[in-house]
């Protein structure tokens, strides 16, 4: 069991490093909400309206949304609608974000239905 400590400990760094992000405010505003596995990005947004957000980006993954997130409560809210973590987006730029962002005007105009 002792010659396996350094390599669980390393293990246990490296996945508690992202979490470190949840002590700091975004700086931005922006959050990162991560949903259970298996939600399609229908269900990120249904939750987020829930919760009285709207969304400004999905992940890489359809389990993840991004959100201009003013307070605390705010954050809490998208828990109580299914998110399992809240945190900081930039502490996810590279990984599971894309790294352009989409404004509200943006979004409306490219995804408008065809009539």
């Amino acid at each position: 069991m002792l010659k396996n400590t350094p390599t669980i400990l390393l293990i246990a760094l490296i996945g508690a490093t992202p979490l470190l992000a949840a002590a700091e405010p975004a700086e931005d505003g922006r959050y990162a909400a991560i949903f259970p596995p298996g939600w399609q990005a229908r269900d990120v947004v249904l939750a987020a309206a829930e919760a009285g957000q709207s969304t400004l980006n999905i992940g890489r993954a359809a389990n993840i949304g991004v959100f201009q997130v003013p307070g605390p409560e705010d954050r809490r809210a998208l828990r109580e609608a299914g998110a399992w973590l809240v945190l900081p987006a930039s502490a996810f730029r590279g990984c599971l974000i894309d790294q352009t962002s989409m404004t509200a005007a943006n979004r409306f105009t490219t995804e408008s239905p065809s009539t």
